[in-house]
């Protein structure tokens, strides 16, 4: 058993590295089965101590290390140790050369140099450069980059970072690109990329009038996907330049499209590499959900070229500075290319989905977390979703205009340098005056906040009082709690609609700040029968709860001018109504749906003036995780008849309103993705889910309306609908299988459709799915199975709950099994997949002891990597097996 334990590492033991290297020279001869690095570094001690220069590494073969051009031997002029090279040193300023040979074909972490299938490319994000070559690899060690690639011609594209400034061939019949990058960046925005591929080029003029050329890459069969990740491109360029006066500085801008990637994309300066399921992009292969994606995706990493390489971090506890920010930043991109309240919706219904329940386990942690044991598992809806909600309050108590003058001053001040989240702060303190000490809380305290609301209103002088009352709940490691700052915005609706004004000024909306224990807030000349309308726009990432009556509630859902609370009004009319009936579904008893949520819906329905894309959202009502997110313990059993038994109730009270609102939308227009088109479509797909949602029925007319949707479909959004619909009702139905499989010969060359193929076989009753799962695993396409792969397949599971939660324990033990075969190949793959049994605490029995069970088969492995074991260790809390220890990640380069 291995004995070695990782460090757990503090934010407040931060110290500066003791050299920087400032300039770096790299030569990759990338060949068959091996590569080898040469790198000239340029060191310069950071002080006047005495300690030696020690590089980070891991397996890395060591062929020659030179001191000023002087060659020294192992032993004697340096010492090569576990994850670490060691040179003794009286010199402060000096160069150091290292010569290694990596095997990137054998890295299966994805972290570094590796293979994918014919193409060699780098994921350097955290700590992958130094599985490539030696070197402090740090963010605050910030190093200006020369490259040169050196390859066969099989692979006639050497890519890596800033301007390309050579190329031709060797003598021995081979080529080469060179590189400089000159402004210095952190090692883990290092990229390089090797491969036999084509491209599609435009350009973008910066508003001072330079030339940009721009690139995306990718296999030769997918060029026809690019166009739309090109306009993306292009508009974020335009628009940062407009938002926050950013101007990009290079003369050429890439994007690679990889199929084997642990992450959505990547923003190496200048040269961005993305999961292809983040930037291809048509009609005929994509939905329109992905579209959105990669608009907002290849937004992000774009932003990322100011928020997170130009300013970058000084250490990995700071990570929410770049990825808050910058989330903030691509959503409100996408808001302004498409439909502000429909963005925010998608984003606040991510956030409850993932975040919210991450607050609300034993994972829960700061958006800057005091402490850590593997900075991998800090890539976490918390860091990103809730970072950006901070960075969004920001925005609305300094208000647009004070929100960019701020970070203008951010920019103007720390270009160039690794900061801190302390730092950004203080620009917004300084730009606007304010004193932000109590709203860093929100950097430091783990939890969902919850604000309680009541209202009362006196008829005789029409005073409107509001009372707030907040309270943070304990997390792991943070028993008590002070009170946050919480901008509320609010509004109150009259009794025949419209905005009543808050103040003599006419005002109709206020920003109130919510930053005590309890406030009341007061407002006069508010018409009796009003409606407060409280949060709007979702202004702060909490909890509210609030006495609305479901008449109340139905009055903001037709009349309040906020999108968001009009959605969520009906939401959550919806959510009481099932959340009531979990008690009855518990002892057994029949389910009732409470006519409020038909006549709700069909309210909405009725409406002429309904936004149908928001029609569409508020149609797609709450499920399994709203209702298991409010109660206590959870009865997964319970959860699914109550979810299925609204649904069906649904579908019967509503068939004739869903019909026409399914033919009303089925225009059979040629495919375009636009607002009015994809509010179509996505109005047309809703009522065709609750039309064929009930497995019982098995209703010829609406396979006829699936299989005919299916067969017709010029888009993936459609055809995905069609055939889901049939897999639904029937998935051993003569038109389910013959969509399957016509489903497989039409789409088995792309890799995105494919990967949806594979989660759509297995489903099935909730005793055939892990046998078809496991067969399918034997597929021809499975093998060396990407992680978005192996992700569809396994959701295939996770996603059922029948399936998932089968009192047997099948689900669980397949996912531990996953864990168990992926975190030798793959630990951050398997640390992801391990968080799926977070919440297993709030199980009710059988459910809690099966995944306990499944819980600890993993922990008494008897080797884990770091990745997944910190992960185990917070999960099970006192029931982790205190004799076990971590070990290393497995090797990113083993010897052949």
């Amino acid at each position: 058993m291995m004995t070695n334990k990782p460090a757990v590492k503090r934010r407040a033991d931060y110290k500066a590295p003791d050299f920087f290297i400032h300039n770096v020279d790299l030569t990759f001869d990338i060949r068959d089965g091996e590569t080898f690095v040469t790198s000239v570094m340029q060191v310069k001690r950071n002080g006047r101590h005495k300690r030696p220069l020690v590089l980070d590494g891991n397996d890395l073969e060591t062929l020659t290390v030179a001191m000023n051009k002087k060659y020294m031997s192992e032993g004697d002029g340096y010492k090569v140790g576990k994850n670490t090279l060691t040179v003794p040193t009286t010199e402060n300023q000096f160069e150091l050369k290292t010569e290694v040979r990596i095997v990137p074909e054998k890295n299966t972490q994805l972290s570094g140099l590796y293979k994918s299938g014919d193409m060699w490319c780098t994921q350097c994000e955290s700590q992958g450069f130094r599985n490539i070559t030696w070197f402090v690899d740090r963010p605050d060690n910030m190093a200006s980059y020369k490259v040169k690639v050196i390859s066969d011609y099989a692979s006639p594209v050497l890519l890596s970072n800033g301007n390309m400034v050579g190329k031709g061939d060797t003598a021995d019949g081979r080529h080469y690109t060179v590189w400089d990058d000159p402004a210095p960046k952190p090692s883990y925005l290092f990229a390089l990329v090797a491969a036999d591929l084509d491209y599609i080029e435009n350009s973008f003029t910066t508003m001072s009038g330079r030339d940009v050329t721009l690139r995306i890459y990718s296999d030769k069969k997918d060029t026809d996907k690019l166009e739309f990740a090109m306009t993306s491109l292009k508009n974020a360029m335009r628009w940062d330049e407009v938002k926050y006066g950013r101007e990009y500085e290079l003369n050429s801008f890439n994007i690679v499209a990889v199929d084997y990637f642990n992450f959505g994309a990547m923003e190496n300066r200048s040269l961005n590499i993305f999961n292809t399921s983040c930037v291809l992009a048509h009609p005929r292969t994509q939905s329109d959900a992905t579209f959105a994606r990669v608009e907002g995706v290849v937004g992000h990493e774009y932003f990322h070229h100011w928020t997170g390489n130009n300013v970058t971090l000084r250490d990995w506890p700071e990570l929410t500075l770049k990825e808050g920010l910058t989330v903030f930043r691509d959503q409100s991109f996408s808001a302004d290319m498409g439909s502000a309240p429909i963005v925010r919706i998608e984003n606040v219904m991510e956030l409850r989905a993932a975040q919210f329940k991450e607050d609300a386990s034993p994972l829960a942690h700061p958006i800057r977390p005091d402490t850590y044991e593997s900075i991998d598992n800090f890539y976490t809806s918390t860091v990103y979703r809730k970072g950006a909600r901070v960075v969004d309050m920001f925005h609305t108590l300094l208000e647009p205009q004070g929100y960019r003058k701020a970070t203008d001053l951010y920019f103007d001040r720390y270009t160039g340098k690794a900061v801190t989240c302390d730092d950004f702060v203080k620009c917004m303190e300084d730009a606007s005056g304010y004193d932000l000490t109590q709203f860093k809380l929100w950097y430091s305290q783990a939890g969902t906040p919850t604000v309680n609301a009541s209202w009362v209103h006196d008829p005789t002088t029409n005073k409107f009082t509001l009372k707030l009352k907040q309270t943070v709940p304990p997390t792991p490691g943070q028993d008590k709690k002070s009170p946050m700052v919480i901008p509320v915005k609010f509004g109150v609706v009259g009794p025949q609609g419209g905005d009543v004004a808050l103040n003599a000024d006419g005002d109709t909306e206020a920003v109130l700040v919510l930053d005590q224990e309890s406030q009341s807030f007061e407002f006069d000349n508010i018409p009796q029968g009003s409606v407060p309308s409280i949060l709007r726009n979702f202004s702060a990432p909490v909890i509210l709860n609030a006495p609305y009556t479901d008449e109340q509630r139905r009055h903001l859902m037709v009349h309040d001018s906020d999108g968001f609370n009009q959605w969520e009004a009906g939401r959550q009319i919806i959510l009481k109504e099932m959340l009531a009936q979990v008690d009855r579904a518990e002892a057994g008893e029949d389910i009732i749906v409470n006519p409020v949520v038909i006549e709700s819906l069909r309210d909405m329905i009725g409406r002429p003036d309904m936004d149908k894309q928001l029609l569409a959202l508020m149609l797609n009502t709450p499920g399994y995780g709203d209702m298991a997110q409010k109660r206590a313990v959870i009865s997964p059993e319970a959860l699914g008849r109550v979810d299925k038994a609204f649904t069906t109730a649904i579908r019967t009270a509503l068939k004739d309103e869903l019909l026409k609102l399914y033919h009303d939308n089925n225009t059979g227009e040629t495919y375009r993705y636009d607002r009015e088109s994809v509010g179509r479509r996505s109005l047309k797909n809703i009522a065709l889910y609750y039309l064929c949602a009930d497995d019982q029925v098995n209703d010829p007319a609406m396979t006829s309306l699936a299989d005919a949707q299916y067969q017709t479909a010029d888009n993936m959004t459609d055809r995905s609908a069609g055939i889901r619909a049939l897999l639904r009702m029937n998935p051993d139905s003569p038109e389910a299988r013959n969509a399957l499989s016509d489903f497989y010969q039409t789409f088995r060359n792309d890799s995105t459709p494919l990967d949806s193929w594979f989660a759509m076989s297995v489903a099935g009753d909730k005793d055939q799915v892990i046998a078809k799962v496991k067969a399918m695993k034997q597929h021809p396409d499975f093998r060396n199975a990407s992680p978005n792969r192996l992700r569809a397949l396994i959701s295939g599971v996770t996603g059922s709950s029948e399936t998932y939660h089968n009192k047997d324990g099948s689900g669980y033990h397949f996912v531990a099994d996953e864990v168990i075969s992926q975190d030798k190949l793959n630990p951050h793959l398997a640390a992801g997949i391990v968080g799926l049994f977070a919440d297993f605490r709030k199980l009710a029995p059988p459910w809690q002891e099966g995944m306990k069970e499944a819980l600890l088969r993993i922990a008494t492995q008897p080797e884990l990597s770091s990745n997944v074991n910190d992960k185990l260790k917070k999960i099970l809390g006192n029931d982790y097996p205190q004799r076990m220890v971590s070990v290393a990640a497995a090797p990113q380069n083993p010897a052949p």
